[in-house]
């Protein structure tokens, strides 16, 4: 299942990479770090994926959100976000499944920093078929 929806979030970034290029948009590309308070750690990283998989699945502008956590320090969580463009990060922070992450875990979250970025070069493998992968760059 894991890899099923891997293959669609590339091949998801790979179609609205195409679009934004189209487009002649510039992705936003932004790096959270993160500090959890550990004894909500569980319940934060629910949140967190029901977050991320429903702003993929509904909101064409996002590209993609990444989550990892620190491996040392798995109370500190780095997100890499991509939006088609500037517009598409405005319209997933007024989104409804957004503002419930954000309601839902203000008292989780020890510490917030929003890194701004330039994004050199995006890559990623998606679906051409059923059975293989082709890179694709942004």
């Amino acid at each position: 299942m894991r890899k099923i929806l891997m293959a669609i979030s590339s091949m998801i970034l790979s179609l609205s990479a195409t679009e934004a290029i189209a487009a002649n948009a510039s992705p936003m590309v932004r790096i959270a770090e993160i500090e959890v308070d550990p004894d909500q750690l569980a319940a934060y990283k629910a949140i967190l994926a029901e977050e991320q998989e429903a702003s993929v699945r509904l909101e064409p502008g996002v590209l993609m959100l990444h989550s990892v956590a620190i491996a040392a320090q798995p109370n500190q969580i780095r997100l890499l976000e991509v939006y088609a463009d500037r517009a598409a990060y405005e319209a997933h922070i007024r989104s409804s499944h957004f503002v419930k992450y954000k309601t839902s875990t203000e008292r989780m979250v020890r510490s917030l920093k929003l890194i701004e970025t330039t994004p050199i070069l995006l890559c990623a493998k998606a679906a051409a078929d059923s059975k293989s992968l082709v890179p694709t760059c942004r």
